[in-house]
């Protein structure tokens, strides 16, 4: 289920590298790098390994047409994207998290169905 890799929460630390140096009053440090990773319902992953994952479970489900719309209407409306690199991680992540459903102009075709004391409930919006 692509709702398995919605982001709950970007961590980043400092982490270190395994390789050290020697400080100016000649004690030794280990050198350190900032590491971001992002935890979903399905792990903490890289942000590299999330996006590989993530588009393949969408892929899996069937939704990369859907995937795209998200992509077109993030092109239109979301200035603050200037890679298509970067749009391309915001439209997984809102795909992800189902956030579209929540655009007031964003066009949605998917049914939803609702379980409610044994009879079924068909809401489409």
């Amino acid at each position: 289920m692509i709702e398995d890799y919605r982001i709950k929460i970007r961590v980043g630390r400092s982490e270190g590298t395994g390789v050290y140096e020697i400080t100016k009053r000649g004690t030794r440090r280990e050198k350190s790098r900032f590491v971001e990773r992002y935890e979903t319902p399905a792990g903490t992953f890289l942000p590299e390994e999330w996006k590989k994952r993530a588009k393949a479970a969408i892929e899996a489900e069937g939704e990369l047409a859907l995937l795209e719309r998200v992509k077109d209407h993030c092109r239109e409306h979301c200035a603050w994207l200037h890679t298509e690199s970067d749009l391309e991680e915001y439209a997984i992540d809102c795909t992800c998290g189902r956030v579209y459903r929540h655009w007031k102009d964003f066009e949605n075709t998917e049914t939803i169905i609702w379980m409610q004391g044994g009879r079924r409930w068909n809401m489409c919006r």
